[in-house]
């Protein structure tokens, strides 16, 4: 067994506690950015709109699912995001229970200062990180991930 008790207790050295805290700390310093720039804008909405950014027109539940959102949540950031003119829901054209979410003008014109935002807020959280590093880092997420999930569908069977 790799992990023993003393190597994640105290709670500072659980792997798992240090990744939520190092997630926690960057939505954090995102936000600051945001509004420091003047925007009101979330990290949650932030994810949203990058989706979006990536491939336009997605169902809600489909943001739901790639953004690891509860789709209530989603919804409801969804339904601020439309107040706020960056998104439009519309139905579905083959199926009307669906909703579809699309990128407005103002959406699509926010991609390009919000990305340089978020860049500039992942270079000072990576200050001193090497980039073989952070690849590595990626690298490391991404089995952490797989693992989890096929550990997780195992039980639900």
């Amino acid at each position: 067994m790799r992990f023993r008790e003393n190597d994640v207790f105290p709670l500072d050295n659980s792997p798992g506690y240090l990744l939520n805290l190092t997630v926690r700390e960057i939505s954090v310093h995102l936000a600051r950015a945001f509004k420091a720039g003047g925007l009101e804008l979330t990290p949650q909405q932030w994810a949203l709109l990058a989706r979006l950014w990536e491939k336009d027109g997605q169902h809600q539940n489909e943001l739901a699912e790639t953004t690891t959102k509860d789709r209530h949540n989603v919804a409801r950031i969804l339904a601020l995001m439309e107040r706020n003119g960056m998104v439009e829901r519309r139905p579905d054209p083959d199926d009307r229970r669906l909703q579809r979410v699309y990128l407005t003008d103002l959406g699509k014109s926010l991609r390009p200062r919000l990305t340089a935002m978020a860049l500039e807020v992942l270079e000072q959280a990576f200050q001193g990180v090497s980039d073989q590093d952070v690849r590595r880092f990626r690298g490391i997420c991404r089995r952490v991930i797989a693992n989890s999930s096929i550990h997780a569908s195992a039980k639900e069977e």
